[in-house]
């Protein structure tokens, strides 16, 4: 850990949080940090069967046309280079936040993404691709650069365990912690590449979930299925304003026994889900693993016990849609 263990022992702040309710009963802003209500909500599902043949890393071409399409039916442009410029611009700081934990974010379908920034003229010594750990990066597939220049790829404790984090404890609703510098100090434009998966407690571990890798104690939040801890933490200003983009890899995805990796309860879903709204993207994506849970013989995951509680948490702290009826899902 950061600093001096006396840093680390303090008392968990107790703030207001939203209560946890039935997916789908709550709705509010179309993006993270608005504060008008947009509807609908629009999230892109772009999907090829070819995917699900080989290793992802053979559809290098095939996963950029297929994130560029996504792009332009997100912003409703008509040509990618458009509208990735729409979305980031070209003086940007990107902190590409990937998961390495189990069921990892693909390194082809990462660098789609950074091809997409590209031609938005970001300069490529301007994006890091980061998690937690190098360890865990380079085990999924990632090349660690922490050179000046190029694309920068690491891991917060990049040096040694703890030495990537803020010295001062953030408290925002009910969580105190440190926040990686890379997200507190290195960026101004947050993209989360979850991937499409299961989570024991939280019920998945999406979007939103994928920034407890920001924080040097997500242990201490995994109480009441993660909520409303995994709002909080996103809620904070070193995430909150800067989220502009979930792009979930749903090229592999798992609808049971995660965040671990367990091959028998994976599939190929061959595609992503992208979209501006972070809470729609995952209340999409959430529905994705229900239905595929019911196609094998799975009971929901409120009846486990593990309802994803947080996405609608978050709908009605004003950060994106999670009503159903109010997110309008686009197929390419």
């Amino acid at each position: 850990m950061p600093g001096q263990t006396t840093r680390r022992r303090f008392l968990v702040q107790a703030g207001a949080g939203a209560a946890g309710i039935a997916l789908g009963g709550a709705c509010g802003s179309g993006r993270a940090g608005d504060t008008g209500a947009k509807s609908p909500a629009r999230v892109v599902i772009a999907r090829d069967d070819k995917l699900a043949a080989g290793a992802v890393g053979e559809h290098a071409a095939l996963l950029r046309r297929m994130l560029d399409a996504a792009m332009q039916k997100v912003t409703d442009v008509a040509d990618a280079a458009t509208a990735w410029r729409d979305m980031i611009p070209p003086k940007a700081r990107v902190g590409i936040k990937v998961n390495t934990l189990g069921l990892s974010t693909q390194p082809a379908v990462v660098d789609a993404i950074v091809s997409g920034l590209r031609q938005a003229g970001v300069p490529a010594e301007n994006i890091v691709i980061w998690d937690r750990f190098d360890v865990e990066l380079a085990r999924a597939g990632f090349k660690l650069n922490k050179s000046a220049g190029g694309v920068k790829c690491r891991g917060t404790d990049a040096e040694h365990y703890g030495s990537g984090y803020q010295d001062d404890i953030q408290t925002s609703g009910r969580i105190g912690s440190c926040y990686s510098r890379i997200v507190a100090e290195d960026v101004d434009t947050l993209i989360s590449v979850p991937v499409l998966k299961d989570h024991n407690l939280s019920g998945v571990s999406l979007g939103l979930k994928n920034f407890f890798g920001a924080i040097h104690n997500p242990n201490k939040y995994h109480d009441d299925n993660c909520d409303p801890y995994i709002v909080d933490v996103v809620m904070h200003r070193f995430i909150r304003p800067k989220w502009k983009l979930t792009i979930c890899d749903a090229t592999r995805a798992q609808y049971h026994a995660g965040p671990t990796r367990h091959a028998d309860y994976s599939w190929p879903f061959g595609g992503l889900i992208v979209s501006t709204d972070v809470v729609a993207a995952d209340a999409v994506a959430a529905d994705l693993l229900e239905q595929q849970r019911r196609k094998m013989g799975r009971k929901p995951l409120d009846r486990e016990g593990r309802p994803p509680r947080h996405i609608t948490t978050a709908a009605a702290r004003g950060l994106g849609v999670a009503d159903s009826g109010l997110i309008q899902r686009i197929e390419v």
